[in-house]
């Protein structure tokens, strides 16, 4: 009689520790999946016009489009990196500059780019009026400064389906920023080795979405947190495939109750992301090989698609947005990892003159927990 594999139970299956040693992943496919998942979440609005209902959006009764789930994604896997990067090198002035080279130098150029280029080829107004209007520096200075957004350049995009918007993406990258000082905070507090305190954060994060306050904040921390929290217990959090299930059913309990689902994505999809995160799944562990094209896509898919949707006369379906901006998106990210992101992640080691005065030793965790003493 034939014998068939045992399934894997959650108590023999590899640990997130024993996951995260291996070189192999496919964070970055993860990556690229949620900053697609972005732009085809943005097709339709973009494409069909404000209040246009995307697949996701409509099977969750309302509570999470596409997008959001993309940068939930972005920030589970933001979290565990980040925390892991300081446990690694717990260094003040490193840990900034590397957080600086990895969002501004891309976010600059396309800035420029959007205020240079795109802005004079579709403003109505004379250039004169464009290049002297506040707005215009606003969108340069704002947007780069991340805690002043403005989201239109005078006379850009007035008569597309999704009026006068250059930029939507951009309004994520402050949080972003803002749990990297949260991190870092944690870590010179010498709290973040504890794990219990990530958890706190993410049990008040919980309770302050629940109430509505703080905006965005508890919401998008959930996310961040979560990846985080799963980072600090990684030694005793087992990678099962029956618990990714138990997880996603979860999930989908929530998503078609119409209440919970953002809640279940940060508490319950963490684990699902870091499961297939650190899976072995054969060439999707090479994907990011020739490149990190995530936050290319991420910067540019919205101008993209709105200049698209400008040519084809303001208005298309959702499909043909995505289709005829995607290869674009996906070339302007190319050059911009050739040409800028990686150029400037190379200087992560050189030091600013600023960052260059000695800081404070601050203990590092050794990257493998000790194990308890006792019978093995």
């Amino acid at each position: 009689m034939p014998s068939f594999p045992t399934p894997m139970s959650p108590h023999s299956a590899p640990t997130l520790q024993t996951r995260l040693d291996s070189r192999r992943n496919n964070l970055d496919f993860l990556r690229f999946a949620a900053a697609a998942g972005v732009l085809f979440s943005h097709a339709f609005p973009l494409g069909e016009g404000k209040g246009t209902v995307e697949p996701l959006e409509s099977f969750t009764r309302g509570q999470l489009s596409l997008g959001r789930l993309g940068v939930a994604v972005f920030l589970i896997i933001s979290g565990v990196l980040i925390t892991r990067s300081w446990e690694r090198t717990p260094d003040t002035a490193r840990f900034i500059w590397a957080r600086v080279l990895r969002i501004f130098p891309g976010l600059g150029a396309m800035l420029l780019l959007t205020v240079g280029v795109l802005g004079p080829a579709f403003t109505r107004l004379p250039l004169g009026d464009y290049f002297t209007s506040p707005d215009t520096a606003l969108y340069l200075l704002g947007n780069f400064a991340l805690n002043w957004p403005q989201w239109h350049l005078p006379g850009v995009f007035e008569a597309n389906a999704y009026p006068h918007a250059v930029n939507g993406s951009l309004w994520t990258l402050k949080y972003e920023v803002g749990f990297y000082v949260l991190t870092l905070g944690l870590g010179l507090a010498g709290l973040l080795r504890r794990g219990v305190v990530i958890f706190g954060f993410v049990g008040a994060a919980v309770a302050t979405f629940v109430t509505g306050r703080l905006g965005f904040w508890p919401e998008l921390y959930l996310y961040f947190g979560g990846g985080a929290a799963l980072y600090q217990w990684r030694a005793h959090v087992r990678m099962s495939p029956w618990v990714a299930a138990a997880c996603v059913a979860g999930w989908l309990v929530t998503a078609r109750l119409g209440y919970g689902c953002r809640i279940a994505t940060g508490l319950l999809g963490g684990y699902v992301v870091l499961y297939l995160a650190f899976r072995p799944l054969g060439a999707l562990a090479d994907f990011g090989r020739r490149g990190d094209l995530s936050y290319g896509v991420y910067l540019y898919a919205f101008p993209v698609q709105q200049t698209v949707s400008a040519l084809l006369g303001g208005r298309t379906a959702w499909w043909v947005n995505a289709a005829v901006a995607l290869p674009c998106v996906l070339l302007l990210a190319a050059v911009s990892w050739r040409w800028v992101e990686q150029p400037a992640l190379r200087r992560k080691d050189r030091l600013p003159a600023w960052a260059r005065r000695p800081a404070a030793p601050v203990t590092a965790l050794p990257e493998t927990p000790p194990r308890p003493a006792g019978p093995r």
